[in-house]
């Protein structure tokens, strides 16, 4: 009876010690402040002292660059359904962190953010087009916001066939924006699969079972944490992303180490996102 018991025990004591593991493996997590995207990012593009935001990150991406459509591709996740997958080097911060919103002298600028979401985007359907739209900086996101009071300008949305919706090559079924006017006249703005929560951030877009009906059977993807920064890694149907804890204590005190003030004169910044995009796409010239 005696050894009975003591097997009893040592049984409770390894689920309670196999529990606790998994517990303290759920809950281990990395803690950074703004300083951590200042430096990470300098690399990638430059930082500007923006008079409505402060600092903000233009990548050096080349002028034909757009948020959530070059580069990368949508999965679904059971837990935060449709997650962007950034192929950058720099893509775990800026499409999972922050807002984005088209400068009319840089171009694309990202505003940092301390919440990580699977994308902030709002999504449109119909005429057999999926849409989706980066959310501007600006918009506080809570319970009870109403994504479908939501209407950035037209150019900032990209539309693509719905069967397409999981292409790991989407950005190459995105139609010409300038059908964008006709379509958004025969969209409208998914508001029922929309919403917020502090353990899974801001989620939108189509219901798995909905976007099914058009693209087939879709797999969800594992999502697995990554505890350094670089890209997001997409193989063998997991996603190993890197999504630290950012802390709330962001003042002049962080400072990216090179920065430009900002410049409505910015000619200069033009030409060098041009010489960029050429080299990107004929490397010749550099040799």
């Amino acid at each position: 009876m005696k050894r009975i018991l003591q097997i009893t025990a040592l049984a409770i004591l390894i689920m309670l010690g196999g529990s606790w593991r998994n517990t303290a493996s759920a809950q281990v997590s990395v803690d950074i402040s703004y300083q951590t995207f200042y430096d990470e990012l300098s690399p990638y593009g430059q930082w500007i002292d923006n008079p409505d935001y402060g600092y903000v990150w233009v990548p050096d991406a080349g002028p034909d660059f757009r948020p959530y459509s070059t580069n990368g591709h949508w999965v679904w996740t059971d837990d935060y359904e449709w997650m962007w997958v950034s192929d950058y080097d720099w893509g775990w911060g800026p499409f999972h962190y922050g807002r984005w919103e088209e400068d009319p002298y840089y171009g694309w600028i990202w505003v940092p953010g301390y919440e990580w979401s699977p994308a902030w985007v709002a999504w449109r359907d119909g005429g057999d087009y999926y849409g989706w739209a980066p959310l501007r900086p600006g918009i506080t996101i809570s319970i009870n916001f109403n994504i479908g009071s939501y209407n950035p300008p037209y150019d900032y949305w990209c539309f693509a066939p719905r069967r397409y919706i999981t292409s790991p090559r989407i950005y190459d079924y995105c139609v010409d924006r300038r059908q964008n006017v006709t379509i958004i006249n025969y969209t409208t703005i998914i508001v029922n699969n929309s919403g917020y929560s502090n353990n899974y951030g801001f989620r939108s877009g189509p219901s798995r079972y909905e976007a099914e009906r058009y693209a087939g059977r879709i797999n969800p993807v594992r999502l697995r944490d990554s505890y350094t920064a670089g890209r997001t890694q997409f193989r063998n149907n997991e996603v190993s992303v890197y999504r630290p804890h950012v802390r709330r204590d962001n003042d002049r005190n962080f400072a990216p180490r090179q920065f430009e003030r900002y410049d409505r004169n910015n000619t200069n910044r033009i030409v060098r996102n041009s010489i960029f995009s050429k080299i990107c796409k004929f490397p010749a010239l550099i040799n």
